[in-house]
């Protein structure tokens, strides 16, 4: 009888719920973190601290720092983002990627003005 009690004393989970147990709780942080912070749909380079992804993210047009923030921000779908925003699906995908590129390239820029202070 005590063989099975410690038996049961270690309950073994498969590693796919242990990692969608630690992910819920890593978005769940990142998002208090973001409620903290003075970020909204129309300021989502205030997410950064770091100031050359905040200024990349700054120049980045309206409309695509809108779709970033509903995407990845408040983990919308795309159906969901087309309503609120009232676009069609292929236009939110072409903004989402645009808006991507858009922070890419101007971090680059950035990050080569930079060193070309130094």
């Amino acid at each position: 009888m005590k063989d099975k009690r410690k038996s049961n004393k270690y309950i073994l989970f498969p590693n796919e719920y242990i990692q969608k147990i630690i992910s819920e709780n890593y978005y769940k942080k990142s998002i208090q973190d973001i409620d903290n912070s003075d970020v909204n749909i129309n300021h989502l380079e205030n997410i950064f601290s770091n100031e050359l992804y905040y200024l990349a993210m700054k120049i980045v047009p309206l409309l695509e720092r809108k779709v970033l923030y509903l995407t990845y921000v408040e983990n919308c779908k795309l159906i969901d983002i087309c309503r609120r925003l009232k676009i069609q699906k292929k236009k939110v995908i072409s903004l989402r990627e645009k808006g991507i590129r858009h922070f890419k390239y101007n971090l680059q820029t950035l990050y080569k003005a930079n060193n070309l202070k130094k």
